[in-house]
């Protein structure tokens, strides 16, 4: 099914289906997080786009189930996993 289908068919759901739908979606993406927050090691280096747009680089320092502890030098950013980018690894 294409996503063209798939929006169309959303249009057409009644409001218990909508949730059910919703609900899905929710538990879908806590999936996604948890998984790419475990690609992450203490210690390697990432990169993610901040307040404002601004990209931040830092270290991670934990690893939680769905987020993951970054340290920027100044600041400590809790981060979901999928926003996160990785770089080269700190020894």
């Amino acid at each position: 099914m294409t996503l063209e289908k798939v929006i169309d068919t959303i249009y057409k759901l009644n409001n218990e289906d909508l949730n059910t739908v919703i609900d899905a979606i929710k538990l879908r993406r806590n999936q996604i997080h948890t998984q790419q927050a475990q690609t992450f090691k203490v210690g390697d280096t990432v990169s993610f786009k901040g307040r404002y747009g601004r990209t931040e680089t830092g270290t991670v320092t934990k690893v939680k189930i769905k987020n993951v502890v970054v340290d920027t030098g100044s600041v400590r950013w809790n981060v979901p996993g999928n926003l996160l980018t990785k770089g080269r690894k700190v020894a």
